[in-house]
C-alpha cells in the first residue's frame, strides 16, 4: 500500500510538473506565432520590392558569370585596348607626349595600365541588372539601358583623363583620386542615372 500511494504522488507530481511546463510554453508559443504573423505581414506589404531585390541579384549574378566567360576568352582586352586608345587620343589633343600599347597607356612617362575595373564594365552590370529588374516594358528599359550605359562609358573616360592628369602633374596624389574619390563618386553616378531614368519614365507616362 505504501509503495501504491508513493506512486500516486510521483504521478502527480510529474502531471503538475507537465501543466508547469505547458504554462510556461504557451506563452513562448504565442510570442512566436505573434512573431511570425508580424514577419509574414511585412513581407505581403513589401513583396514588390523583394521581387525587384531578387531580380536585381538574379540579373547581377547572369551578367558576373557572362563576365567571366568573355574574361577566361580574353574577349574584354578588346574592350580594355579601346579605352586606352580614347583615353591616348583625347590627351595627345593637349600636346602630351603619348604612348599606347595595348591596355597600357604613357603620357609624359606616366604610366597607366587600363584593367577590367576601368571600362566601366562593373558599372555597367549593375545599372543595367536595376532596369531590368524594373516593372516596366521592354521598350523602356531599353531605353534606359541605351542612355545609361553609354553615359557610364563617357563619365568613366572623364574619370581617366583626370586620373591622367593627376597622375602626371601630382604623382602623389594619385591613388588616392583613384581609390577613394573615383570608385566611390562612380557609384553615385550610377545612382543619378538610373534616377534620371526613372525620371524620364514618369514624365512618358503623364
Amino acid at each position: 500500500m505504501v509503495k501504491a500511494e508513493g506512486r500516486k504522488k510521483d504521478k502527480r507530481r510529474k502531471a503538475g510538473k507537465s501543466k508547469k511546463a505547458e504554462r510556461r510554453d504557451t506563452p513562448q508559443i504565442a510570442v512566436r506565432k505573434d512573431i511570425i504573423s508580424t514577419v509574414a505581414e511585412k513581407v505581403r506589404e513589401n513583396i514588390e520590392a523583394l521581387k525587384y531585390v531578387a531580380l536585381f541579384l538574379a540579373f547581377c549574378v547572369a551578367f558576373y558569370l557572362v563576365y567571366y566567360f568573355f574574361t577566361l576568352r580574353g574577349s574584354l582586352s578588346l574592350l580594355k585596348n579601346l579605352t586606352a586608345l580614347i583615353l591616348g587620343a583625347i590627351i595627345s589633343l593637349g600636346g602630351a607626349d603619348v604612348e599606347v600599347n595595348g591596355a597600357a597607356v604613357s603620357i609624359n612617362g606616366f604610366s597607366m595600365e587600363i584593367l577590367d575595373e576601368c571600362t566601366a564594365v562593373f558599372s555597367a552590370i549593375v545599372y543595367c541588372s536595376c532596369v531590368l529588374a524594373y516593372p516596366t516594358g521592354l521598350k523602356n528599359k531599353g531605353i534606359g539601358i541605351a542612355f545609361g550605359v553609354p553615359s557610364l562609358y563617357a563619365i568613366n573616360i572623364l574619370r581617366l583623363i583626370v586620373l591622367a592628369l593627376v597622375g602626371t602633374s601630382y604623382p602623389g596624389m594619385f591613388e588616392f583620386v583613384h581609390v577613394y574619390l573615383w570608385q566611390a563618386s562612380f557609384i553615385i553616378f550610377v545612382v543619378v542615372i538610373f534616377l534620371l531614368w526613372l525620371k524620364l519614365l514618369e514624365k512618358s507616362r503623364r
